[in-house]
This record gives structure tokens, sequence and C-alpha cells, in this order.
């Protein structure tokens, strides 16, 4: 397949593609069960998985399924013919060997591996007919809350969205993913409980993804303060095409907590949790908004991006200096360096965000991140990058290395839009970047977590922080705070600490992750203490701030103990390789140590062993203990890969929406047995298989729902054109008319839908300020004559008054969406102030409220 340009249009698919006849054959795969347990900010997830042979020779069975990269697996076992056969962790080449010649020996064998942080790899090889295995996947992982609140997600991937894999990623885990199978259908039904255990209450749960069932929730025991409260999908899916997501809304307020678990071995692990909760003077920010432009994002995807940035662009402070990108194979810049944020920019940026089209081929960001950190930055300006994407890339690791590179001068903030983003690349590139992130599902609203990742890159971030642990019986951190400096005028060492034996040796406790990374308001904050026998009673945390220091000390109290489940150990362990792992990805990318890389390597393998966790550098092994000597002389060991589900709403040059049913025949032969049908598609079959005919009838489509799902009287001229486009069997021409009259219907129904806060946003100057005309008094429900004599009267100029007005109706009539227009109305008040003066502001503002209230 080539791409070409025609006229206005670039990247244009072109070629012709036959897909190749394939055996039909049944999925190894038959069910998959999901239990997990939720304690605060920890989860322990059990995945259930069952496969039978169904043929009648020997088989491996390959199955690649989303993991949570803030987490690892930590045990893994197989049940065959009721015998249980338990991993153990091994160097990851290590693992593969012995997997190999387990399964030349004619033995069932099992490996479990890590391709990316949220991709597990599962490998059962030499499947006799008949038979049947129940293998169990455990992982343990971090819950974070939702940015600027006190609500818990928690999340559980289910499926992986195809990723772009560019011609030269060669490695193993490129390769991998490149050869993934893709199916329109489930490969087998899921089910899903959760046991959700907090302290202080559970005031509602709810689920934007999912139909569920919640238990009425309860006290564990009438003296404890623990609550309890299950949560069911209501019965088995048929689909595996998005995460499944919780939204868990505390009963009280956010407390910090200090909790702690002691093992069988006598070690001690305190974990601090914290949601900082601070205001500091906003900086001075050059603001660059990385757009997804590539195939993945087309249809719900783009349009969600396309409002983000608007929102975006409408709450950016006045002074400042932004720029728009687009990437995909290539990338595009608005403005060739970064502009005042002015009426002109504005709306020049304006217009572009709603011209946003996903028309830039694959996903490829690094070479995008590359040019933005070579741009010189303006004076006095902090330049912050902000990346709205779905993740579909491979290439992870070469991307965390650049971002980490960099992070002491720009900082990165993400937004992961769709179903089945990529949580390992989202929440990855924020923490090298010293941002944060935030996702947001096709259900979802969107403009607070905007807003709240927007007032974190205003703000500077806390970076220096140290975490005292107290109560200690020898604290290694007061010794070293109380060591003697050495006053010999000498070149090594003069006027530094003296490091003693004696000190040295009573430091007996590390720390997860050992460079805390930046704090900010209303982030979740966790860290992990390990330590011997004792365990601290408090914790001091202390951070640095233009303001001076900010400090809170955690107690620590019977009722935060979390028993002996090593639970706590492992997600400290799971931290501490995540770290490292970043690190690696910066080593390759700053100056290539092969030594250091190597280090590290194997400092990851030593704890992943230790631990019994995957990593990037070990894997699961396990092989069964009965040899049969099973007859293959006629039979040869077939590989049978269980398809992933595409994810819901993903389209990536597929169109998946819009295909025929020639077209999916294409695919997937429609047979009685089709769910236990492999598919022809492949990663790479994504990007290259639909012809462009099935993306204009796309288009089409999409505009005919829109148009249903809207206004009649605006979308109809749009519909009776496109109609009138359309050929006998559904296909049309990409041409000007096209594409005119699809904007056309798109931007009239918009128009016409837009709610009244949206209208109101859109109206306001980059300054904050409002112009009284015809479209603002028609929002708020006032003659515009009459709004003019009320401004005449008081003596206010008509932008004063307009903006007074603007303000008392956001305040007043849409008050319960403050979370959308909290910033839009801090920069009015400010212009205002400016305008009449800060002590005159109050009395302006009650002219205008007792207007809008006649």
């Amino acid at each position: 397949m080539f791409a070409n340009n025609f006229g206005e249009h670039s990247n244009v698919c072109c070629g012709l593609v036959s897909v190749a006849a394939r055996e039909i054959y049944p999925i190894p795969l038959i069910s998959v069960d999901v239990s997990a347990s939720v304690i605060h900010a920890v989860a322990q997830v059990e995945i259930t998985q069952k496969y039978v042979n169904k043929e009648e020779r020997p088989i491996e069975a390959i199955y690649y399924f989303p993991m949570n990269p803030d987490g690892a697996v930590t045990n893994f076992q197989a049940e065959l013919d009721g015998r249980v056969i338990k991993g153990t962790v091994k160097p990851r080449e290590e693992a593969e060997r012995a997997y190999n010649k387990a399964v030349t020996e004619n033995t069932t064998a099992f490996l479990g591996e890590e391709i990316k942080a949220d991709i597990f790899k599962l490998r059962i090889g030499f499947l006799k007919p008949e038979a049947e295995v129940k293998i169990i996947i455990e992982y343990i992982t971090e819950v974070k809350n939702e940015p600027g609140s006190d609500n818990i997600r928690f999340y559980v991937p289910t499926t992986i969205a195809p990723r772009y894999v560019s011609a030269k990623e060669t490695d193993d885990g490129a390769i991998a993913i490149r050869n993934m199978k893709f199916s329109l259908t489930s490969p087998a039904p899921l089910s899903i409980s959760v046991t959700i255990s907090m302290q202080g209450g559970i005031k509602s749960i709810e689920s934007p993804t999912h139909n569920v069932r919640v238990e009425k929730l309860k006290r564990i025991s009438e003296d404890d303060v623990w609550h309890k409260t299950v949560v069911e999908l209501s019965g088995k899916t048929t689909d595996m095409d998005r995460d499944f997501v919780l939204n868990i809304v505390p009963e009280e307020s956010h407390t910090p907590r200090l909790y702690s678990e002691k093992n069988g071995n006598g070690s001690t692990v305190v974990m601090v949790y914290l949601i900082p909760s601070f205001k500091l003077d906003e900086q001075k920010t050059e603001l660059i908004f990385v757009v997804d432009r590539s195939m993945s994002m087309m249809g719900d995807s783009i349009s969600l991006a396309k409002k983000a940035l608007l929102l975006f662009l409408h709450s950016m402070p006045a002074d400042c200096y932004f720029n728009v990108m687009g990437f995909g194979s290539t990338f595009e810049l608005l403005f060739q360096a970064s502009v005042k944020y002015d009426d002109e920019s504005l709306k020049r940026a304006k217009a572009h965000a709603k011209d946003l089209r996903a028309d830039l081929g694959g996903t490829e960001i690094l070479e995008p991140l590359k040019r933005l950190y070579d741009m010189s930055g303006r004076d006095g300006y902090l330049k912050q990058i902000f990346i709205l994407t779905d993740g579909a890339v491979s290439n992870t690791q070469e991307i965390f290395g650049i971002v980490k590179a960099n992070a002491h001068k720009v900082r990165v903030f993400t937004l992961g839009i769709g179903d089945a983003a990529s949580h390992s690349l989202v929440e990855g590139v924020a923490k090298a970047g010293g941002g944060t992130s935030a996702f947001v599902t096709y259900n979802e609203t969107m403009e607070k977590k905007i807003l709240n990742q927007l007032k974190n890159s205003l703000q500077p971030s806390l970076t220096d922080i140290e975490v005292e642990w107290e109560g200690l019986p020898a604290d290694p951190v007061q010794v070293k705070k109380i060591a003697p400096l050495n006053k010999t005028k000498t070149l090594v060492g003069y006027n530094k600490p003296v490091e003693s034996a004696s000190a040295k040796a009573i430091s007996k406790f590390k720390q997860s992750p050992k460079r805390i990374p930046p704090v900010y308001d209303g982030s979740q904050m966790l860290v992990f203490g390990l330590f011997g026998n004792e365990s601290p009673t408090s914790a001091l945390i202390t951070a640095q701030s233009p303001d001076g220091p900010l400090t809170v000390r955690v107690e620590h109290s019977l009722s935060s103990n979390a028993g002996d489940t090593s639970i706590l150990h492992r997600l400290a362990a799971i931290k501490l390789i995540r770290e490292l792992e970043i690190e690696v990805s910066a080593v390759r990318f700053n100056y290539d140590s092969k030594e250091e890389e190597e280090n590290l390597k194997q400092e990851i393998i030593e704890i992943g062993c230790q631990n019994g966790l995957a990593s990037m550098y070990t894997s699961f092994f396990a092989s069964d203990v009965k040899k049969d000597k099973f007859s293959t002389d006629i039979w040869v060991i077939e590989t049978r890969h269980v398809p992933t589900q595409f994810a819901h709403g993903w389209q990536g040059g597929c169109s998946l929406n819009s295909i025929g049913s020639s077209d999916i025949q294409r695919f997937m032969p429609v047979t009685p047995q089709r769910r236990y049908l492999t598919p022809a598609v492949t990663s790479n079959d994504c990007y290259t298989s639909m012809s462009l005919r099935s993306k204009i009838k796309s288009i089409v489509n999409t505009t005919f729902r829109r148009g249903e799902k809207n206004t009649a009287e605006k979308s109809a001229p749009a519909v009776i054109q496109l109609t009138s486009l359309q050929s006998n069997d559904g296909s049309s021409d990409l041409n000007d008319e096209l594409v005119n009259t699809f904007k056309l219907g798109e931007n009239a129904i918009a128009e016409k839908s837009a709610p009244a806060l949206i209208q109101l946003i859109s109206l306001q100057s980059y300054d904050g300020s409002f112009d009284l005309n015809g479209e603002l008094v028609s929002i708020l429900g006032r003659k515009l004559k009459k709004m003019e004599e009320a401004s005449t009267k008081h003596k206010f100029t008509q932008q004063v008054f307009a903006t007074a007005l603007a303000i008392c109706f956001f305040t007043n009539h849409l008050a319960n969406e403050v979370d959308k227009w909290e910033l839009i109305v801090l920069k009015a008040r400010k212009w205002l102030a400016m305008a009449v003066q800060p002590e005159n502001v109050d009395a302006v503002l009650n002219v205008a409220d007792g207007y809008l209230k006649e």
C-alpha cells in the first residue's frame, strides 16, 4: 500500500490489496473471569482463563491481553487434569529457553511475559487434543484518584487497540505487536466481580462503561471503620472491547493515611497515602497542544480531541504563548513558532481545531517531540506540552527516553482518549515528563479533567520532596542529618557530611520510589518505606515551594494495618521496577551506555526474581510435571492465536462502523461457528486493508447518524446534498463537494445543538472580556436594547457590563457546571478588576445580577 496526495487531501491510502484465504479453526479460549479486590489505593486482580483444544492435534495457544501498567503480574499458575502447576519467575531469556525445551520434549508448558508494561503475552505449548486447562494470573496495582477530587477511578482493561508499528522498529516487542490478531467479536464471554473496601464509607459507585449491579454498601463490622461492597457486571458480557471502569465516590473527604504491612519473614512495608491540596501563584507559560491525528483517532476519538482542544484554547490565561501541533506519520504546526495569545491567534486556532481530522496516517510521535524539544522557548515563559492521544504506538520506551531526558526544562501532560487508550503510554509519558495524566472514555464528561490538567500546568510543581520516617529505634534519616562535616581542605569531601561506617550500617530501610515524582494539587501520591522488624509511627513529608516549605505529618493508626497479605511489599517492588525501566529508557536516549543499561537490567531482574514479578526482563515459566509419552509421529504442533476484539470506537483506517457484509467476509468467514474462528486481520492489516471507498462511506453514514440524533431542520440540507453525491452502491467520490458538504452538516448541527455553556464560552475574548451583542443577550434571555440602556444608565462601558452579565450568568445559572467554567470566570474577573478597579468589581456584578433576575 502507498499514500498519494489528491488536491488538498494528503496521505490518501491507495493500492490493490488482496487477502489470501485462511484456515478456519476453533479459538481455544472459552471463558474469561475477573475477580478484583480494591483496598483504597491498592488492588489485587485475578484473571482466570479457560482453554480447550478442540482439534485433533496438539497446539500452541497464544493470547495477548491488556494489563494495568501501574502494576505487574505477581502470580501465575495453571490447572491441568486436576494438577496445579505453579509458575516461577526467571530472567526473560532463561524462561523462554526453558519453555522451548519443554515443548520439544512433548511436555505441556506455559510462558507469561510482558511485551509492554500494558501488554501480557501468554503461551500454552503442547496442549493435547481434548485437553482443558485453566490459567490463573494475578496482578497487583495502584488505584488512583480522579485528579482534582477525592473520587477513586478503578479500571480493568479488557482489550488492546491495534498499535502502529513503523518499519524501523525490529525489536521482539514490535514484531509481536505487529503480528497480533484482531476480531470484530469477543474471543470469549467475560465476567467481572469487584470487591471494594474503604475506610470512612462509600457514597456511590458508578460505571461509565458497563451496566453493573452494586451490592448494598455495608460496614464490615460494627466496631470497624472499613466499609465493603461488591460490584458485578449485569451478567456475562460477550464483548471485550473497552476498559471496565468504576468511579467510586467516598463518603468522607480525603484523609492522609499511613498503611503498614508485616509479612512472614519479619519485614515491614509502610505506605504513605496522600492527595495534596495547595494553591500557588500562576507562572508564565508557553503551552503547546499536541493532537494525535493518526488514523486510529477516526470517529469519536477525534471529536473528543476537538472538544478538548477548544476548551483548552478558551481557558488559557491571557498572558501566555501557545501553539498547536498535529501528528501522525508526519506532523504539522499551526504556527512556525509559538505566538502570543490574543484575539487573532485564538480565532485562527479555533478555526483550526474545528477542522481537525484524523488524516495524518500512522502514529509516530517521536519525531514531533524531537522537533518541539529542539525549538527555542520564549524567554521568561516555561514550556509545557499537552499530548491528546489514544496512545496506539509501540515504541513506548523510546518516547519515555526523550521525555525523561528533557523533563528538567519541559513538563509534559497527557490526556488519554477513548475506551481503550494506552495507559502505558499516557501515564508513562506524564510520569517521565514530570506532569500529570487523565483519561476520558466516550461516555464521560471531560471538562473537569481538562481544566485540572491546565491548572496543574499553570502552577509550579513541587519537586524537592522528602519523607522523614519518625518513631524508629534508630532513624537513619536523623543520623544522616547530624553527621559531622569534613573540614579538611581537600578536593575530595571538603565540607561534605562524613559518612561513617556505623552510620551506613544502621541505614536499614529502602524507599520506593527512590525519587519521589513531582507533586500536584489534587493528584495522588504514594510513597513506600521498606523496613525490618521496626515500623515508623508517623511520616513527615516536606515539599519545597516558591512560597517556602510545605509540610504534613501523617500518623499511623491500628485501623490502617493491612495484615500479612504481602500486597504492599509487592507493590513497593513494582514501583521500584517501573522507576528503573524509565531510567533504562533515559540512558538509551541520553548516551546509550551499555554498561549502565546492563546494571539497571540486572537490578530489575534481581527485584523481579526476589519478589516474583513479571517485568521487561523477567517472565513466568511453568511446565507439567507429568511426562506423558504422547505420540506425535503424525502430528505437527500448530500455533493458534486467540484474537483480541477491536476496541470500541477504534477505527484506525478500518472504518469498522461502516464495514459492509462483503468487507466482513474478507476479514472473517461467516459460518455458524464464527465466534470460534480467528479472523484474517493483523495489526498491520488494520492500517492497509480498507479501501478509500469504505472511508468515504463511513463519513456519509456518520453524517446521517448525526443528523438523526440532532435537530432535523439544520441537518437536512447537508443530508440532502450528501444523498445526491452517493452512488447506487453506497460509495462516493472524494472531492471538494463531498468534503465541504460534510463540514457544512457537521458545523450546522454543532451550532444548533451546542448548550448555553459552550455557546457562552465561545463568545469570550482571549483576555476574558465579553462584547455586548445580540449573540450574548440571546443566550442570557434578554433584549439587546434594554441591556445597552442599562449600561448607559449606570455609566459602564458596554464591554464591562457584558462581562459582568456573563460572569453572573455562569455563577448563578450554571452553578452545577462550575468545573467547566472555573478558569473562564477567573479570567473574566481578572479583566473586570483591571477595567473598573478591584474594589468596584462586586458593585458592578451586583448591578448585572439584578438585571438577570428581572
